[in-house]
């Protein structure tokens, strides 16, 4: 059943396709539930729906900004820009638009940021540094794997991490695996190898999935 799962899911509804007959994840994990897809679904439309409605407040918010508008509050709407960023790339669609808003939106308050810290070289190298953050997060949040683990109610739940992270492609997991502090990657590295011996003992040979191991256990080392 290839066409079931939608062109562009939600994060909830990712997680089911990303376990559907995967043989890493447990057998009903595995099994199509259409119960489930549909509740995924609706909870990823209602979070759809949600954002945009905050959204154009948000909007309206930065276009009533005066010229003279404090610092401080410029901050914090950029803060709030930044969050929606974020929430926009784990949207159920194709919201290119939205994200294309947002990075101009944050242009315009970092322009007039720059402006205010014209001639202070500590505060323009600060947001320099901001500034390429930023676009380094933009970037990473294009990986969906990435987007799904940073929420604060994550679909992927603990005993998930490793089989998910073993499923993805290279960029995905090396720039997930990072996310996780030293004693963190060792202990997903050990319940890797656990988890594919089993799985071998299952008579499931998986050898992408013995790749993305090998990847973890050399990015573990190179680490440290």
């Amino acid at each position: 059943m290839p066409h079931i799962f939608s062109a562009h899911p939600g994060i909830r509804e990712r997680h089911l396709q990303r376990q559907y007959k995967n043989p890493l994840f447990s057998l009903q994990q595995q099994d199509f539930d259409e119960q489930s897809l549909s509740g995924a679904r609706y909870m990823d439309e209602q979070e759809q729906t949600d954002f945009r409605a905050d959204f154009q407040q948000l909007v309206e918010e930065v276009a009533s900004l005066k010229p003279n508008e404090g610092s401080e509050k410029m901050l914090e709407l950029k803060s709030r820009l930044d969050h929606s960023y974020e929430q926009c790339c784990s949207l159920a669609g194709d919201n290119d638009i939205e994200k294309q808003a947002i990075t101009q939106l944050v242009g315009i308050i970092m322009s007039a940021i720059w402006k205010s810290a014209s001639g202070d070289a500590e505060a323009e190298a600060n947001l320099k540094e901001e500034e390429l953050a930023r676009t380094t997060h933009y970037q990473l949040l294009q990986i969906p794997l990435l987007v799904d683990l940073l929420r604060p109610k994550s679909p992927i739940l603990e005993n998930d991490l490793v089989p998910s992270l073993l499923t993805e492609s290279e960029e995905a997991l090396k720039a997930a695996f990072y996310l996780f502090d030293k004693k963190q990657q060792g202990e997903l590295c050990l319940k890797a190898v656990d988890l594919l011996d089993k799985k071998l003992q299952e008579e499931h040979d998986i050898p992408e999935a013995w790749k993305r191991l090998e990847l973890m256990q050399s990015l573990f080392q190179d680490a440290h």
